[in-house]
């Protein structure tokens, strides 16, 4: 389980992330795994969706226990593309911002539970 440390990223370069099928698990060999179509441009990640393709996944390997997460995300103008910025834990739990098809004007967002969606806590 990676340590919880302050950390921030930019986009020169893919030299710190790892296809998810060639990572093996140790954080501190990359932060980052991707499927897909990944590319940098002018200090900005590209999450690519070439035709054929579901798309690109970017993920972070390390764990958040507590802070602040803050992300600048611009969506795709593409019909039925989601765009979305996610956390999610190993049980599950999730936070979700989904800009949907081609409106671009609003996000939707989620909230599970260990899997169950916008769950009600009791003591």
């Amino acid at each position: 389980m990676p340590a919880c440390e302050n950390k921030s990223y930019t986009w020169d370069n893919l030299d710190n992330s790892a296809l998810n099928t060639k990572y093996l698990g140790d954080a501190s060999k990359a932060d980052w795994t991707y499927s897909g179509f990944p590319k940098t441009k002018d200090g900005n990640l590209l999450m690519t969706m070439p035709k054929n393709s579901v798309g690109t996944l970017f993920a972070n390997n390390h764990y958040i226990w507590y802070g602040k997460v803050s992300g600048k995300i611009k969506s795709s103008r593409g019909q039925g593309v989601v765009t979305a910025f996610i956390l999610l834990s190993d049980v599950k739990d999730e936070i979700d911002y989904e800009f949907v098809g081609s409106d671009l004007n609003t996000v939707q967002t989620n909230y599970y539970w260990q899997g169950v969606l916008d769950c009600e806590l009791t003591s």
